[in-house]
């Protein structure tokens, strides 16, 4: 076995909780708490060192927590250590019932977990770097969005119930004044998203393919390939949808419980809202969509069913011009139309 020494890491914004055991005597754990940066990063890897030397042995499991988990992810990669970030809730549901709740109790878990799921080890990539730039402009420009949309509601409804107030006609106005300003950044930083992801070949061209599918816009192509990590997330369309929330699961127990198949609530609801909208988008303007929608409608199939098999075909087709290299082809229903009449 090659992975002998396991490390469970437990991020957080300042510090980094860390245990570690050997394989087969994992009662036997050694314990300690480092700065979150990469010097109290350095001194995780040479307090290991100290005792195990072999770094080829190690494998070291952290939940992925966005930017408090950055600084970790790349001074490993960059000591050439083996590296698994896995989704929290994996983590929480895998351990079962717990009583005590601390950062050391978690780090513990987190190893645990990494050494009983070995088998599903998925080491982690970094990301190139500009899709990393990308990533932080895109949650710029949300916490810009959910500003604006406060501002835009607060004074909407003041005005509707206080419009004789002269106070009401200052806010409405200085609201307005500041949601411009608010639209013209987000503005701004979607000219910075587009430009960066030009200056890297192979995202370009995926930006590129992305967008040439009918219905997909650009905030939906930059989320995806944020997600997707550029496409290296996700082995199957199937599996994309699964993180979109748009694969239907079965539902059935014994003999008394036969449910309808449904989507997970367990999903990216960024995505799945994003690709909704694209779905509504296409059945208006995909000739073949739209047939499609129209003839299950008249079926009597339910709305929200259809468009979320809409929402799958979207995830087919982008998943297809991303392995074929090829742009959408707007006209290929139309042509094997005439060709069959």
């Amino acid at each position: 076995m090659k992975n002998t020494v396991i490390v469970g890491i437990d991020f957080s914004k300042k510090t980094i909780d860390v245990t570690y055991f050997i394989m087969g005597a994992m009662q036997e754990f050694w314990y300690k708490q480092f700065a979150n940066t990469e010097q109290g990063c350095k001194d995780m890897i040479s307090w290991i060192k100290k005792n195990h030397s072999q770094t080829s042995e190690w494998l070291i499991c952290g939940e992925y927590t966005g930017i408090y988990s950055m600084t970790a992810a790349t001074v490993f990669n960059d000591n050439g250590l083996d590296l698994w970030l896995e989704n929290p809730n994996q983590i929480k549901l895998s351990s079962g019932m717990s009583r005590e709740k601390n950062d050391k109790v978690d780090s513990y878990h987190i190893a645990l977990y990494a050494a009983r799921f070995m088998d599903r080890i998925k080491l982690y990539k970094p990301q190139s770097k500009t899709l990393l730039q990308v990533r932080e402009l895109i949650r710029f420009k949300d916490r810009l969005t959910k500003v604006k949309t406060q501002l835009s509601v607060a004074a909407g409804e003041l005005k509707s119930v206080r419009k004789d107030w002269q106070e009401t006609e200052y806010i409405c106005k200085s609201s307005k004044s500041l949601v411009d300003q608010i639209n013209s950044q987000i503005a701004d930083v979607e000219n910075k998203m587009i430009k960066l992801l030009k200056t890297d070949p192979e995202l370009k061209q995926m930006y590129k393919l992305i967008n040439s599918v009918v219905g997909v816009g650009i905030q939906t192509t930059i989320y995806l390939l944020i997600h997707t990590w550029g496409f290296r997330a996700f082995e199957n369309p199937r599996q994309l949808a699964c993180y979109c929330g748009t694969a239907p699961f079965s539902k059935h127990s014994g003999t008394s419980l036969k449910g309808k198949p449904h989507v997970s609530h367990i999903a990216n609801k960024k995505l799945k809202t994003l690709l909704h909208m694209c779905a509504l988008n296409v059945v208006r303007h995909d000739p073949y969509l739209k047939l499609y929608y129209q003839r299950k409608i008249e079926e009597g199939k339910h709305k929200m069913n259809v468009l979320n098999n809409v929402r799958n075909k979207l995830i087919h087709r982008i998943c297809a011009v991303i392995t074929s290299g090829q742009e959408y082809d707007k006209n290929y229903y139309i042509q094997n139309t005439m060709a069959a009449a």
